[in-house]
């Protein structure tokens, strides 16, 4: 075991890194997850107000 983390130490290190990268990148993209509720927020509120300032 010891000689195994002595070899790959550093690239079991990496790969734990990425792929908590991943998980969060992962958790904030979701459909219910903070970057999406906050893009639609904008997307929302942007065709509201454009829609505020059309007049016929």
């Amino acid at each position: 075991m010891k000689e195994i983390f002595e070899q790959y130490g550093s690239v079991i290190i990496a790969a734990v890194a990425i792929s908590a990268l991943v998980a969060i990148i992962v958790m904030l993209l979701a459909t219910d997850g903070v970057v999406a509720d906050s893009f639609k927020n904008l997307i929302d509120s942007f065709f509201n107000r454009a829609a505020g300032t059309i007049t016929i």
